[in-house]
Formats: structure tokens, sequence, C-alpha cells
């Protein structure tokens, strides 16, 4: 298998080359993926669901993260990547009338070696019925109530509960946790709102 190369981009979003994967987080080069954020309603309750990433996966391993992430390669179509990686990260073939685009979120991480600037083409995905099939890059899936994943988003709350997807009540502090800050709080919650006035 040959090396992931991903456009890179300037500060002007225009695309000026491509580069390995591995030298576009060393070196910090600006490059696209995608976010996908689960969302449905149980009973009365809207409800989010989250991946726990694999322990071999070399960045992040064992951590909670959006539902579905990946990087959209040199020469894919955003769209074509997002349901690439929600096959190959949950085993989801979405129902397209139920995936909305929310737009483009910024994003910048660095830890040692390791420095991630990303443009995150953000998607919220709302099924009838949430069926998950992780693949290999999944430990589980868990799903959150909207109100209990507030208390962590916009209120700093260390510890919040969540469930496995058979029912098994766990707790998780703000260390197990992938963060992307105020992508929940100005793109995701508004929407979500709308749709708890509406059956999904």
């Amino acid at each position: 298998m040959g090396q992931e190369m991903l456009a890179i981009y300037d500060e002007d979003l225009k695309e000026i080359g491509k580069a390995p994967r591995e030298e576009a987080h060393r070196k910090g080069f600006l490059h696209q993926v995608v976010h996908c954020w689960v969302a449905t309603r149980q009973g009365e309750e809207i409800w989010l669901y989250f991946q726990q990433r694999s322990f071999e996966k070399k960045d992040f391993p064992g951590l909670y993260d959006l539902a579905v992430g990946g990087h959209i390669d040199a020469g894919e179509e955003a769209t074509d990547a997002l349901l690439r990686e929600m096959r190959e990260e949950i085993g989801v073939v979405p129902q397209k009338d139920r995936l909305r685009y929310l737009g483009i979120r910024r994003e910048e991480i660095r830890l040692g070696t390791f420095y991630d600037r990303e443009i995150a083409q953000v998607y919220l995905y709302d099924p009838l019925q949430p069926s998950f099939s992780p693949g290999e890059e999944v430990e589980r899936m868990i799903g959150i109530p909207l109100p209990e994943l507030k208390k962590k988003e916009l209120f700093g709350q260390k510890e919040i509960l969540g469930y496995t997807l058979d029912g098994k009540r766990i707790t998780l502090k703000e260390e197990m946790w992938c963060r992307h800050p105020g992508e929940f709080e100005e793109m995701v919650l508004p929407v979500i709102q709308g749709l708890e006035v509406r059956e999904l």
C-alpha cells in the first residue's frame, strides 16, 4: 500500500500541493478532513453517538471522538471521503436525506512533533434507527444523552455519563476525549436544537 497523500492548502484555503500524511502532521501543513456527528431520538431525548478509537491507532489511541472522522485524500471529494470513512469506521451506509452539511471549521493541535492543522468539513447524520458495525479502527460506539453532553461541552464538567450500545453505564472523564473546541456549541447544537422540536 502506498503512502496516504493529502492535498495541502495556504491560509486562503487555496490548494498549493500535495504531501504524505505523516509529513503534513510533522510540518503542520494545512489539509482537509471530514467530521461527522451522529444524533438521533431515543424516546423524548436526543442522543449523540461517539466512537472509542482503537488502542492500535498511532494518534490518540483509546480516546473517545466524534462518530466519524478521517482525512480527505488528495483528489477526493469531501462527500466521497465521508461515505468511505462511515463505512470503514462505523459500518454505516447513510441515508443521504438524513445527512446534513454544516460547514467548515479550522482546527490546530500541537503535541511535541505532532502538528496537525486541519480544515474540517463538518456533517451531521440523524438516522431513524442507529445501527453500527465498528471496523478495526474503532473499539466501540457509545451514546450520550444531549443534556449530559451539554454539561461537558457548554459548562466544562469534568465527568459525564455515557452508555455502551448494550446499555451499560460508563463514566467519561475529561482526559478520555479528543477535543474539537467550539465545534459542538457553534455548529452542531443549533441544528440539534432544531431537531428537538420535530421527529427525527
